[in-house]
């Protein structure tokens, strides 16, 4: 299982496009091939159990993936930062947070993003201070340029203090996807 997801891991790495479900589709398939091989050769009565567990979160990530492809985003743009909320969710889908019309002028402001399955998309204003802790389960996470992806990720500390320089505001952001993408631009 390790070697088949490294595998993939490596064929994302190159430029191939591999959507989150990808990451679980193969454990799913090396699980399969090992109860097919275990039903003559051995006894893998308890790979069932991971089958299970692993055929439940690619169906919701499958939902997910195609929730994506027609189109089904949810956009939050707050027009104020007083209407801001400091926590945004969604369980399955795509999501955009469009902060980038908003003044952070001598604030200091904190914003939890999280998506369960699917894709998230945060962008923020261009003179804003910007702290964020972004964190991949398993996918690919972008935040301003620096790319990663693969799986069980560890959180990653970002600092960027906007084409201005220091000034302009703070603005905390912590941003998680369980399963999916993560992107953070100006």
């Amino acid at each position: 299982m390790a070697l088949a997801l490294g595998l993939l891991g490596i064929i994302d790495l190159g430029g191939a496009s591999v959507r989150g479900s990808a990451y679980i589709a193969v454990p799913l398939a090396v699980v399969a091939v090992g109860l097919i091989v275990g039903a003559w050769y051995g006894r893998a009565r308890w790979l069932i159990a991971i089958g299970i567990v692993l055929s439940i979160v690619l169906s919701i990530a499958a939902a997910a993936d195609r929730a994506d492809v027609r189109g089904g985003t949810t956009t939050w743009r707050p027009t104020t930062v007083e209407l801001m909320d400091t926590t945004y969710t969604i369980g399955a889908g795509s999501a955009v947070l469009d902060l980038s019309t908003l003044d952070f002028t001598g604030r200091r402001d904190t914003v939890d993003v999280r998506v369960g399955v699917g894709d998230l998309t945060i962008i923020v204003g261009s003179r804003v201070d910007v702290r964020i802790e972004a964190s991949v389960d398993i996918g690919n996470g972008d935040v301003f340029g620096t790319q990663w992806n693969g799986v069980g990720q560890s959180t990653r500390t970002f600092a960027d203090n906007g084409s201005d320089g220091p000034g302009g505001g703070e603005l905390f952001i912590q941003a998680s996807v369980d399963v999916g993408n993560l992107e953070v631009r100006r």
